[in-house]
């Protein structure tokens, strides 16, 4: 009888000993997970700015700003930029929208493809401008579709001599010029300690690669986007960190076929220069964007051709601040 209960006993004593291993081995399967789960020191936001900057682009990277700056778990920001710009007006609103996300905590941006006119103001405010070598970065100035002249008619009555034409050439340059001194300001302002040029180099408008930029302070280092998000953490002081990709909804509409190429978007399609100020302009449009981007279209047959009537149609005018003139 005793021998059964000490036999009875050592096999409860071993059953014990293997449901320890057995906990201990989860234990230390499970462990790690759990640890890398909750060790992380906070979140670098990604922020893709892509294709033309238009009232659709603005409104998507200006609510993914919001947002990080929103969720105490983010602690820095990277833009991903591939643009060659778009709208003034929507161009600007980037700007501020990157330079309040600044002022809460680090921006980094990582330049792919393009990051030219209205996408240069866009990340001017950045802490640190990454860039590849064949990027392209610069064109900082502003051009405009020229208004059209409207003739009084009986059908039309005004409260006053400028109400049909919004103002005369004067005048109309020199809101063309207001612009294109704001966007130089704003650049020398957030990079005039980094910067080579001097303001009449910068108001040429040139576009530079990413090795000549870095070189004259447009950008600050030849890298791409994970050198972008090591130095966003490092400017929050994360050493462990977590990152999260951001993805607007909607289509990026593209100018340029090497952006478009250079794209990652999952949604992507290409657009002429119409798609900016129309085939029949019947008012200025403001725009950021290389003049490169429009002078195809503006040259193009399609709108610089006879109508039903055998009339011959004007083709859009596009004024650059400068005073240039491309038919």
């Amino acid at each position: 009888m005793a021998s059964r209960i000490r036999a009875l006993l050592a096999r409860i004593a071993r059953s014990y000993v293997l449901f320890v291993v057995i906990g201990l081995v989860v234990g230390l399967a499970v462990a790690p997970v759990a640890w890398d789960a909750t060790s992380t020191e906070g979140t670098v936001a990604v922020v893709p700015v892509s294709g033309t900057i238009d009232g659709s682009t603005a409104a998507g990277v200006s609510s993914m700003l919001q947002q990080a700056r929103a969720d105490p778990d983010v602690k820095a920001v990277v833009l991903l930029v591939n643009s060659g710009g778009g709208g003034a007006a929507a161009s600007e609103e980037l700007y501020l929208q990157t330079k309040r996300t600044t002022n809460e905590m680090p921006l980094v941006t990582s330049v792919d493809a393009s990051a030219a006119s209205g996408a240069y103001y866009t990340i001017a405010p950045s802490d640190h401008i990454y860039a590849k070598p064949a990027s392209t970065i610069g064109s900082v100035g502003v051009l405009a579709t020229t208004p059209q002249e409207l003739e009084p008619t009986d059908l039309v009555a005004t409260t006053g001599p400028n109400k049909l034409t919004g103002g005369d050439d004067r005048e109309f340059n020199y809101i063309l010029e207001s612009l294109g001194n704001a966007f130089v300001g704003a650049v020398f302002e957030q990079r005039g300690d980094e910067l080579s040029l001097s303001r009449s180099e910068l108001e040429q408008a040139r576009i530079y690669s990413g090795t000549q930029a870095v070189q004259n302070g447009m950008a600050d280092s030849i890298g791409g986007r994970q050198a972008a998000v090591e130095h966003a953490a490092s400017e929050a002081g994360l050493d462990s960190y977590d990152v999260r990709v951001m993805r607007p909804d909607g289509t990026a509409r593209f100018l340029s076929r090497s952006n478009y190429v250079a794209s990652t978007a999952p949604n992507k399609t290409m657009v002429s220069a119409s798609y900016l100020y129309g085939e029949s302009p019947s008012g200025p449009v403001f725009l950021m964007v290389p003049a490169t981007y429009v002078e195809p279209a503006t040259n193009d047959s399609s709108v610089a051709a006879n109508d039903s009537t055998g009339a011959s149609t004007s083709p859009a005018r596009v004024a650059v601040t400068g005073g240039t003139h491309v038919a």
